[in-house]
């Protein structure tokens, strides 16, 4: 690395596996170029992080007890619900979030940080770091070309789209007297309730976004620090699919994927069983990712469900994928280039359908409560025989598979490390507090 500008660089993530996953290929990117990375993450992710040779931090926080909470109190079917529940949903997060932004910032240079984990800035801010905020969507630099993930998925007129982001500036306001006690530890000044997340000191912050231009068109109005990285993949490994998926795919036509990700939800066992009955009534073969359902792994002629399987290995060899529409998978079977069926649960997820309606990689979403074998058999068919779709999709993965987004990310981060360095020594650096 040209002069050896090492750095010490933590990285933040909180989230399910979709909002780990892209940290864990930056940051194994960031440590082969020599630097020093560690990644924080909720502690049931730690030992899979560490799997990969980084080094990992826990979130004082279990994901998975998480979601099976809020499906217990009906939080997935209706998020706001959460702040009904805000003891028992919220807090535990907030203060997982706030603890680690001051013990894993201590003695960084630079610090990256999803949006979830955007307490960390502050304890940049105390060491006197630099700040990078990542995100695995596009929901951290407003924009008049598209709403805001999560709030609206329809494409509206542009001034209805900038009203959509209006949460952004103004989410912090139900955590804002613990974070600015968060901020009177470290002796710096208290915040308002509305949240530039465009500067970090006084100075612009660097504002990453892990999706592809193929994909979605960088918006015309947003600034030079707002940046369309390409999607942010794990490096190629010796790793294989299981000697049962192998069989099972060795014996006949392409399957179709199905998997929710890690959507929890009651009816999951229905909705499994639902799509089962469909694939067959379509004439299609299987691979189910059982995720919650109570349903036991096992094989038959056309049917196979699992556990669970890498998307890089197996998508490249299914016929067609359906998914819960998260950033992730949706980047994982485009890069694939396959058509998704997406059956959208909840926040960003009828985002993304309605990007890939939008541009002609997928047609409209299935609503889970919507699902039966019959409707899902009809889509199904109707998708398998869109050539153009189809045709599309196998285009669009190759130009994903061309791109190299992690590596950019990692050249941008560099390039804003020694911005910060340069502000630092030539002491136009506000102090802390």
């Amino acid at each position: 690395m040209e002069g050896r500008f090492v750095l010490k660089i933590p990285i933040h993530t909180f989230g399910t596996r979709g909002d780990v996953q892209p940290y864990l290929a930056l940051g194994l990117e960031l440590q082969a170029r020599g630097h020093a990375v560690t990644l924080s993450a909720p502690r049931d992710f730690t030992a899979w992080i560490e799997s990969f040779g980084l080094p990992a931090r826990a979130f004082d926080f279990n994901m998975g007890d998480f979601l099976r909470r809020a499906e217990a109190l009906g939080v997935t079917r209706n998020p706001l619900k959460a702040y009904t529940h805000r003891a028992e949903m919220i807090d535990p997060m907030i203060d997982a979030c706030l603890k680690e932004a001051v013990e894993g910032t201590r003695d960084a240079d630079m610090v990256i940080a999803h949006p979830k984990a955007l307490f960390s800035a502050s304890g940049a801010e105390a060491v006197g770091a630099g700040f990078i905020l990542g995100a695995p969507l596009p929901i951290i630099s407003p924009t008049r070309c598209f709403p805001m993930p999560g709030v609206m998925a329809r494409n509206r007129a542009r001034w209805l789209n900038a009203l959509s982001w209006a949460p952004l500036r103004l989410g912090m306001m139900p955590f804002r007297r613990k974070f600015n006690a968060l901020r009177k530890s470290l002796g710096l000044a208290p915040v308002g309730n509305s949240l530039d997340y465009g500067r970090h000191r006084g100075e612009p912050c660097l504002r990453l976004t892990a999706n592809s231009a193929h994909i979605l068109r960088r918006p015309d109005d947003w600034d030079d620090y707002s940046v369309l990285t390409g999607n942010w993949v794990l490096p190629e490994t010796s790793r294989t699919l299981a000697p049962e998926i192998e069989t099972f795919l060795q014996g006949g036509d392409p399957p179709v994927y199905v998997g929710f990700g890690s959507m929890v939800t009651g009816d999951a066992t229905r909705l499994v069983t639902a799509a089962i009955s469909g694939l067959r009534k379509a004439g299609l073969r299987g691979i189910i990712a059982r995720g919650w359902a109570e349903l036991p792994a096992t094989t038959q002629a056309d049917m196979l469900v699992i556990d669970g399987a890498p998307h890089d290995l197996l998508f490249p060899r299914c016929r067609l994928i359906v998914h819960h529409g998260g950033a992730g998978t949706t980047a994982a079977a485009l890069t694939a280039g396959k058509a998704s069926l997406v059956t959208p649960f909840m926040v960003d997820q009828p985002w993304w359908a309605e990007r890939l309606r939008e541009a002609g990689l997928g047609q409209k979403a299935l609503r889970p409560d919507h699902l039966t074998a019959g409707r899902f058999a009809r889509a199904l068919r109707r998708l398998a025989k869109d050539e153009v779709i189809t045709r599309r999709c196998a285009a669009v993965g190759e130009q994903l598979r061309s791109e190299n987004g992690v590596a950019h990310a990692a050249d941008l981060i560099e390039r804003d490390a020694k911005r910060w360095a340069g502000l630092a020594s030539a002491g136009n650096m506000p102090k802390s507090g």
